[in-house]
């Protein structure tokens, strides 16, 4: 297996296992339903409120001694009856939910998780708000 094709198959794991764990997280499922509405592409009919990760970038940050990635991911949020509290209870369920999460990967270790932006913007239709929060995932190859 290529480095390319090793870091693509790594890149997977890591987005499935993030997804899953915050689909089984309470704190999530009590703001976004149950089946969870959290999503890895834009659905054509999602029930509202619903969430989407909408960008996973991974750079190497690799020191001599390790291999190392910093993946950035991005979350928005679409909620249209709650208005801006709803909007914030839902970008504040996915931090609590990805500060909570333990993740247990085949070929990397997590060393940090860290939200490092979030904000809520009116859509142009001023009924949809839109939520934006991006993390940091930190990993080490094992």
């Amino acid at each position: 297996m290529s480095a390319d094709s090793a870091l693509l198959a790594s890149d997977t794991e890591l987005v499935s296992a993030v997804l899953a764990a915050l689909r089984r997280d309470e704190g999530i499922r009590s703001q976004f339903g149950n089946p969870t509405r959290l999503f890895d592409a834009e659905t054509v009919a999602a029930a509202f409120p619903y969430g989407v990760l909408e960008r996973h970038e991974t750079l190497d940050v690799s020191s001599s001694e390790t291999r190392s990635f910093e993946h950035r991911l991005q979350f928005g949020t679409r909620s249209r009856f709650g208005g801006l509290v709803e909007a914030k209870g839902l970008l504040s369920a996915l931090r609590g939910g990805l500060e909570r999460m333990e993740l247990s990967l085949s070929t990397q270790r997590v060393v940090l998780v860290f939200p490092t932006y979030s904000d809520v913007l009116r859509s142009a239709s001023a009924q949809v708000f839109r939520g934006i929060l991006r993390v940091r995932i930190l990993t080490e190859e094992l």
